[in-house]
């Protein structure tokens, strides 16, 4: 390979300054290009680790299989090396690879490296320099992770739920209007619930009548509404710890028989809105303890939030359809990148309705592989010709730019649930890693819940589901200061509380407003 041949941008990539491009030519020049077609296998799992890689050209993904799905953690491009570490440690690989376009590889096995040390101390001391620096560099960027991905984490959490020990009332607390207000609405909702259980009991069998129903119903209504009226009423910051501290300790133990809300508070994967309690609104099949928690629990996954949820579905499924319709290419497939996926159900809405599945292309990004294991058991089973990668990463992460995947460009970008837990800068963050990696003419498309939503006091101080509600005009401005600038629309699903931007990247030659 002549030095006309080689990019040194892509050295770049790989090795600091201390490694010359005549060293990196005698480099490469130790192996011949081997050439792989789109999906040929480079090197399997289980398989010795005797061997380093260099992309020369094209991409590779690195990925493992887990309970029949294929989990994509790497996408390597042009100019990037792989296989190092296992080359030092000699342990099997644990990973696949293999070739995701038409793409040439430098490899060298350990006896080729043992050469270049027997013959040329000095290349082979440019060669370790190489892969160390290769190493060091991957490592740098793990540790650099942490900092921010602490913060996303803290923002994911409960931000108020901590216990501490007693501390003695205000004593004018109880003569306050907001205490007499939230004591009358709470005694009130525990003495409904208690005649409503009276009346359960009654009931022979298992199911519930309708009578009942209705009446659990207009009970968690009436709640819900007197949880809103206290929003706007209790402005004390003194007395507020107090007053909403009082009414979840006494309302707590009638939620917790809902699965929804008792997944909603404990918070197993350690955030709200993990895609199980998506898959509970999507399912809609009540579930609790007894028949009490049914009720309570039919109510929450119908609350008008849990209709929003369904709504989005819906709308995203549309807008995807939509605009691969309008804006299809006969030459190049439509690819499709959804961020943060979850189950992904709106994502195979459409594929199961679009009569042109082999022209589209889609990556479903997350960090729990249970979510994509999922998605790929119990959601992919709809009929269609895409093609359907599955990545496990950290939006964040790719957000502010510490993942260096090789995604290429997409035609459409999008996370249904995932920028309400992000504050004004990630969010900006986002935007911005999201049209760099959009064609010319491509669209980026984020939901977030509105100001409007009725049960916004229920979600904060029973649930523990804290979410950054935004505004149209919140949204327009923070996208503003992106690339985007005045490009967007927003829209809502029909219930108005979840709000979606649709943000576009002018196509070429076009003037940026």
């Amino acid at each position: 390979m002549s030095g006309q041949e080689t990019s040194m941008e892509p050295f770049h990539n790989v090795a600091a300054a201390e490694i010359d491009s005549e060293a990196f030519e005698k480099i490469l020049s130790a192996s011949e290009p081997v050439k792989y077609s789109q999906g040929d296998v480079i090197m399997a799992s289980g398989s010795d680790s005797q061997s380093i890689c260099y992309v020369e050209k094209g991409t590779v993904e690195v990925s493992y299989s887990t309970k029949g799905t294929n989990i994509v953690v790497a996408l390597i491009g042009q100019g990037e090396l792989f296989g190092e570490i296992g080359f030092f440690d000699g342990v099997s690989r644990v990973r696949n690879v293999r070739a995701v376009e038409n793409s040439t590889l430098r490899i060298w096995e350990r006896d080729q490296v043992l050469r270049i040390r027997s013959e040329d101390p000095g290349l082979y001391g440019s060669f370790v320099t190489l892969m160390a620096q290769s190493i060091c560099n991957k490592f740098r960027r793990v540790l650099e992770d942490r900092e921010p991905l602490t913060g996303y984490a803290a923002s994911l959490s409960t931000g108020k739920r901590t216990f501490r020990e007693a501390r003695a009332i205000p004593e004018h607390l109880f003569v306050t209007e907001e205490w007499r207000l939230v004591n009358r609405l709470v005694e009130q909702c525990k003495a409904d619930f208690f005649g409503l259980g009276y009346e359960l009991q009654r009931e022979k069998g298992e199911e519930v009548s309708e009578e009942r129903r209705l009446e659990c119903r207009g009970i968690l209504d009436r709640f819900n509404d007197g949880l809103q009226d206290c929003i706007s009423l209790i402005d004390d910051e003194q007395i507020e710890e107090y007053l909403w501290g009082f009414v979840f300790k006494e309302i707590f133990p009638y939620f917790m028989r809902s699965r929804f809300a008792e997944r909603a508070f404990y918070k197993p994967k350690g955030y709200a809105g993990d895609f199980l309690m998506m898959e509970m609104i999507y399912q809609n099949r009540p579930d609790g303890d007894g028949k009490l928690g049914r009720l309570v629990d039919e109510w929450c996954i119908n609350t008008a939030a849990a209709r929003a949820v369904r709504g989005r579905r819906e709308l995203l499924s549309s807008i995807l359809e939509s605009w691969c319709e309008k804006h299809r290419s006969r030459e190049a497939a439509t690819r499709i990148l959804n961020l943060a996926c979850g189950s992904n159900r709106e994502l195979f809405d459409f594929l199961g309705r679009y009569k042109r599945t082999e022209s589209i292309e889609a990556t479903c990004v997350d960090a729990d592989t249970e979510a994509l294991e999922y998605t790929n058991r119990h959601v992919n089973v709809v009929p269609h010709r895409a093609a359907v990668r599955f990545m496990q990463d950290n939006v964040i992460k790719w957000a502010l730019g510490r993942v260096r995947h090789k995604l290429g460009q997409m035609d459409i970008i999008y996370s249904a649930g995932l920028t309400d837990y992000l504050d004004r800068k990630l969010l900006q963050a986002l935007a911005r890693q999201s049209y760099e990696h959009l064609k010319p003419g491509g669209v980026f498309v984020v939901g977030n819940f509105g100001l409007n939503n009725p049960n916004r006091a229920m979600m904060e101080h029973l649930l523990q589901w804290n979410l950054i509600h935004r505004s149209e005009d919140d949204l327009r401005n923070i996208f503003l200061n992106t690339p985007f600038g005045k490009n967007i629309d927003v829209l809502s699903e029909s219930e108005g509380i979840n709000l979606f931007a649709v943000a576009r990247k002018q196509p070429e030659g076009s003037l940026t407003v």
